[in-house]
């Protein structure tokens, strides 16, 4: 991938193989394009494939009001799920709840985000529960506030390490995996969905390819609600 394996990820031109491009349908700009090439394309791959949703599963998301996890939002809602959304800021889970997120909880106003998960959960768990985030104390989260075999899925990642009891794994039947992005043909599933318009992009900002550093420091700040889309010219 240029900007994770090679540089130029920001590049106004790159040169690739034939074989990397697709077509884009019939009704999706290049603008929703890009956000389908991951934000969506990620969520679409991780929870059919690795959290597995199923109707009327509760399903937690760590980060939902961020460009990747507010379309997770949305991709957790059309598998049929009730969705419990948690981030750091109040803006951020307004976001959450606009685009159909059941519950929310501010992880900045309570002492034990897993405590809280269980509270709203009538004590059970999460059937799901996908950390966009990344950090050891959000992925323990995740984990602990998963019901009996539920599935602990991490797309944010950061290189922290943590801890946990392999004897309650055992018990409990957990499950702890990994998604990173997806499969040429799920891409073209993921075009196809916001084509017809059953997800929709979620942009909190854009700006001209040379004010880039806004964007970072939007993120860095954590002041972003959704994606942010940089503009090129034509």
């Amino acid at each position: 991938y240029v900007g994770v394996h090679c540089d130029g990820g920001f590049a106004d031109l790159v040169r690739l193989p034939s074989g990397n491009f697709l077509p884009i349908p019939a009704g999706l700009d290049y603008e929703a394009a890009a956000i389908a090439a991951d934000a969506v394309n990620t969520n679409w791959h991780c929870m059919r494939e690795r959290a597995r949703i199923n109707p009327h599963d509760q399903v937690l998301l760590i980060g939902a009001g961020g460009g990747v996890g507010i379309h997770g939002v949305q991709i957790a809602k059309l598998f049929g799920a009730r969705v419990i959304a948690a981030d750091i800021s109040d803006d951020k889970l307004a976001l959450a709840r606009q685009w159909g997120a059941d519950e929310t909880i501010n992880v900045r106003a309570v002492d034990d985000l897993s405590a809280a998960v269980r509270a709203a959960t009538n004590g059970l768990g999460v059937d799901a529960a996908v950390d966009y985030v990344g950090r050891g104390t959000t992925f323990q989260a995740a984990i602990d506030s998963l019901a009996v075999a539920g599935r602990a899925v991490a797309i944010g990642g950061l290189p922290e390490v943590f801890s946990f009891d392999t004897r309650r794994l055992v018990q409990t039947e957990k499950v702890i995996t990994g998604s990173r992005h997806s499969t040429r043909a799920e891409f073209m599933e993921t075009m196809e969905i916001m084509a017809r318009g059953i997800v929709k992009p979620v942009i909190g900002m854009r700006r001209h390819f040379t004010e880039l550093e806004d964007i970072f420091r939007a993120i860095t700040d954590q002041t972003l609600s959704g994606r942010g889309a940089l503009t090129y010219d034509n």
